[in-house]
């Protein structure tokens, strides 16, 4: 049976341009602690230290946020992520840890695990649950994605976590990945969707299917873009299905607090997230596509299939702009 984990207080606050306050955490966090969830995750949308003007500045500390969240979790544990280079050991890493973190999710782009030596090295020769995760999951081969994997397990992770960032799956995808993991590995393996071309919770089914331990959802599927694989629906088809015993309510009671909250951020499937999905490009990179489109005169699209061109991943804000004048210059 898969547990469930809640990226919505972390990927959501993408949705919210990182403006989650500690007082919703706390809130939030209160309810998520009775419904059988298995973690939460809390912080930046970029994870542990990425508070930067270039990818978002957040209104309240990684701190502040954690231990808001630390206040209220006594049954599900406390999650984060953390890019390395975002993050570091000394400045992030060991303050979260002091706090209470039960979960490190330590996170490279899918063709660079090598990066994530260092910091799941440090976490787990502390003992502590260390996960690795691989994002921009559709942007290698299966073969390479089993080696990059494989390197993570060598670290010390417990589990890797493949991450659709652009939500450019489709359930097969999602399953023969999962399978082949599951197969190679010999540790837990995890799923995380995103609902570009509309495929969030088919995707994490598929994932389910093929035998994934842990499967990330958000509630009303806060996210970057287009938003996660909804956790509720999520829940919905597993006890549908007679796969879990999870009590519905107080699912949509998180998801209740999270629509009421932000009626305005809620994701939707939109021009640039069907775009950005069909690019395979990250969808967080939306706001910023549509501006600098603006500014410059192109199409939207022709910078999403550029983008594609170059392998732009998350934290390459900057190279939009210089795509825009070189589209404008053809």
């Amino acid at each position: 049976m898969s547990q469930f984990y809640d990226v919505t207080l972390r990927d959501g606050n993408h949705a919210l341009r990182h403006t989650l306050s500690p007082n919703a955490v706390r809130d939030y966090c209160k309810i998520a602690d009775v419904s059988g969830v298995w973690a939460v995750e809390v912080g930046h949308g970029n994870g542990l230290g990425a508070s930067s003007f270039l990818v978002g500045k957040s209104e309240s500390s990684d701190k502040d946020l954690l231990e808001a969240a630390r206040d209220s979790l006594k049954n599900t544990k406390l999650a984060i992520h953390s890019i390395p280079g975002f993050s570091t050991i000394k400045r992030d890493l060991v303050p979260a840890i002091e706090i209470g973190v039960d979960i490190f999710r330590v996170a490279t782009h899918v063709t660079e695990a090598s990066t994530a030596e260092k910091h799941i090295e440090f976490l787990s020769g502390k003992g502590l649950i260390v996960h690795g995760v691989l994002m921009m999951s559709h942007m290698t081969t299966v073969e390479n994605l089993l080696v990059q994997a494989s390197l993570m397990k060598s670290y010390g992770a417990s589990a890797v976590i493949i991450m659709d960032s652009a939500g450019y799956f489709l359930p097969e995808d999602a399953n023969l990945r999962i399978r082949a993991l599951r197969e190679t590995l010999g540790i837990e393996i995890g799923f995380h969707a995103h609902n570009n071309l509309g495929m969030g919770v088919a995707n994490a089914n598929s994932a389910i299917s093929a035998g994934a331990e842990i499967i990330d959802g958000a509630s009303m599927g806060l996210g970057a873009g287009a938003g996660n694989a909804q956790l509720e629906a999520i829940i919905a088809n597993q006890i549908r299905s007679s796969h879990s015993n999870l009590n519905i309510e107080t699912f949509l009671s998180m998801s209740e607090k999270i629509s009421q909250n932000y009626p305005d951020n809620l994701p939707k499937i939109t021009k640039s997230s069907i775009e950005s999905g069909m690019a395979g490009v990250f969808s967080g990179y939306a706001p910023q596509v549509k501006e600098i489109a603006q500014e410059f005169g192109v199409n939207t699209s022709q910078i999403w299939d550029e983008m594609a061109k170059r392998n732009l991943v998350a934290g390459q804000e900057s190279m939009i702009r210089e795509i825009a004048q070189d589209l404008m210059n053809l």
